[in-house]
């Protein structure tokens, strides 16, 4: 069996190189790719043993060197050499070239895993005892390995599950919520990548995904994550991913149809076919889709037609949202409770009406420089909507004091004063100056 070690690494770095020209299709490349195979693992004779040969080397890197698997993972997906997820175990217990010996010190999970006592490894490696026996991991209750969990950031987590069969098997069953806060624009994309296939990997169980300003998540990493975790993944936070495309979305709602939030802002790649394969999720009760300047009326309203259950919709800086697609969110979610149009400024009164006819439950109302609202569509809304806790409505020109006062008048819970956390924003209209609310008190922007 090879080691992991510098003709690995060496191979890999060749790997990488040959990436671009594998993409164009190109046979002599494809062949070079499995001439490399064969020389980083000489036990793949033939291309049937290839995948096999490629999951006995991942085997060989160790909890220590979850980075470097990461990026092996990575790169031979790249290759399109795909290695079955059911092998993919890193064993603590496999040999280490001796120029690793400080890092595994360093890196292990805990950082108090002893070096084997038994003497060199038959191949003259160092091995790493197990820290614990799978059956000892088994044993724990959900509520304890959680407590334990909790002591760790993701990176840990990634690594004991590598690390331990029984880790992984009680994490699969433990952990809900994970967070990629440390995946940013600064690492590599294929590490960034190879981490959230890894995590698909280790934990099958996922209800809550935070993937915030992952940047360089690709459609593909995104969709065997959602493959992985299937109808147990509920939330799921995508904002400020901007390589996603309509296709990693549709896998999304292809494999999760439990979702209930997801939150897709600053989405610029994606079209109204994203969220029309959105409509899918039936149970859908918050979508964030701020900053997706290319959803129209027509994305809206079908997914507004799959997802009657809306609860919170965040439409902020969707210019090509009209009206027509106000009167379908009227139509098909009459319990919404929070609103967002800030920058919708192809709106107009009617599709306000409609939505303060029929939404009387509405709480929260976003109409940040919403310029051709009128007094006509805020009389609506001080007469229907009376539960309104925060109202928008800096930068509406064409608004009076008077519109506006009617409805703050209508509300009890919006405030204007230093009495109460400020709920009525009207910043950049001179208009609106006068608005009080009922503690008496002058409002300030």
């Amino acid at each position: 069996m090879s080691s992991f070690g510098a003709d690995i690494e060496e191979s890999l770095e060749h790997a990488l190189m040959l990436r671009d020209r594998l993409r164009n299709g190109s046979v002599d490349d494809t062949k070079q790719a499995r001439s490399l195979c064969s020389k980083v693992y000489p036990e793949a004779a033939g291309s049937d043993a290839l995948p096999a040969a490629v999951d006995q080397l991942l085997g060989e890197c160790s909890a220590c060197n979850l980075h470097t698997a990461i990026a092996l993972v990575s790169k031979m997906r790249a290759l399109g050499i795909r290695a079955s997820s059911n092998q993919l175990v890193m064993q603590p217990t496999v040999a280490l070239e001796r120029r690793k010996q400080q890092q595994c010190r360093q890196q292990i999970a805990f950082g108090s895993w002893p070096l084997s006592k038994t003497g060199q490894h038959k191949r003259d490696h160092v091995a790493v005892k197990r820290p614990v026996s799978d059956d000892g991991w088994g044993g724990l209750t959900p509520d304890l390995v959680l407590k334990v969990a909790e002591l760790l950031d993701d990176r840990d987590i990634l690594v004991m599950g590598c690390a331990c069969a029984g880790w992984r098997d009680v994490l699969d069953r433990s952990v809900r919520r994970m967070c990629f806060t440390w995946a940013g624009h600064n690492f590599h994309p294929d590490y960034v990548n190879g981490v959230v296939r890894g995590a698909a990997l280790l934990l099958r169980q996922l209800e809550s995904v935070s993937l915030r300003r992952a940047t360089h998540l690709s459609d593909s990493a995104l969709a065997c994550l959602a493959k992985s975790c299937g109808p147990h993944l509920k939330e799921v936070d995508l904002s400020g991913c901007q390589c996603l495309t309509d296709a990693g979305i549709a896998s999304l709602a292809r494999y999760c149809p439990n979702l209930r939030a997801i939150d897709v802002s600053s989405g610029y790649g994606l079209t109204d076919r994203a969220f029309s394969a959105l409509a899918t999720c039936r149970e859908l009760r918050t979508v964030n889709a701020c900053g997706c300047d290319r959803l129209s009326d027509n994305g809206l309203c079908a997914l507004v037609n799959g997802t009657r259950k809306l609860r919170e919709l965040n439409l902020g800086w969707c210019e090509r949202v009209t009206e027509i697609g106000l009167q379908a969110v009227a139509h098909c979610c009459p319990d919404m409770e929070m609103l967002d149009l800030c920058g919708c400024n192809q709106v107009r009164d009617v599709g306000l009406i409609a939505l303060a006819e029929t939404c009387t439950g509405l709480t929260s109302l976003g109409l940040h420089c919403c310029r051709r609202l009128t007094d006509a569509s805020m009389a609506v809304v001080a007469t229907n909507l009376h539960k309104l806790t925060s109202l928008n409505v800096s930068g509406c020109l064409p608004m009076s004091c008077s519109a506006v006062q009617a409805v703050v008048d209508a509300n009890p819970g919006l405030h204007t004063c230093r009495s109460f956390q400020r709920t009525v924003i009207i910043g950049g209209c001179l208009s609106l100056l006068g608005v009080r609310c009922k503690c008496k008190r002058h409002t300030l922007w």
